[in-house]
């Protein structure tokens, strides 16, 4: 199957289970996690969720930051189109391990594109959750250290932090003393 192809599936299989009403609200458990990290930052005043699902952490840490919320995901057709070209921070939770490994470059560059400043949390382990067609819902499940080393040839700076769950692992892209 042609990369676009797969690319267009799993879209497809993704919104098949986004269209239950609770699933993709994984990442509002990580508001404390992530909030401790904006204070490193100059102010932020753009904060785009890519990969947002159905959660509402966007909404959260830009109310706390006065800020603008955008929300991308192109399973979720209100917000499959991107919203903005830049933003001061984007968060990228539970999203990177339902990339195709083949498509992981491509999406980290689209997002160090939009910001320098990137909030990744990253599931290690296959999903509970079968997508439509038999397969896992985590197609690509690589240990943490792979995550950093990814992130890496494209994000001059990633820093390790700590995860929520103990199967995950959280990497931001800026210096904290910075």
């Amino acid at each position: 199957m042609a990369n676009a192809d797969r690319k267009a599936e799993l879209i497809d299989q993704y919104r098949q289970i986004h269209a239950k009403k609770t699933y993709g609200r994984s990442s509002e458990i990580l508001i404390g996690v992530v909030q401790r990290h904006i204070y490193d930052l100059p102010p932020v005043r753009t904060i785009l969720d890519f990969g947002c699902g159905r959660s509402r952490l966007v909404d959260w840490l830009a109310k706390i930051h006065d800020a603008k919320a955008y929300r991308y995901d192109p399973a979720i057709p209100e917000f499959a189109q991107m919203p903005v070209d830049k933003a001061d921070l984007v968060l990228c939770t539970d999203v990177m391990e339902h990339i195709p490994q083949e498509n992981v470059e491509e999406v980290i560059a689209a997002i160090r594109a939009i910001s320098p400043h990137a909030y990744f949390n990253i599931s290690c382990r296959p999903a509970d959750e079968i997508l439509p067609n038999g397969e896992n819902a985590h197609c690509t499940v690589r240990p943490p250290r792979w995550w950093a080393r990814t992130l890496r040839e494209t994000f001059p700076e990633v820093r390790r932090t700590r995860s929520f769950g103990k199967d995950d692992v959280s990497l931001i892209t800026w210096d904290k003393e910075a």
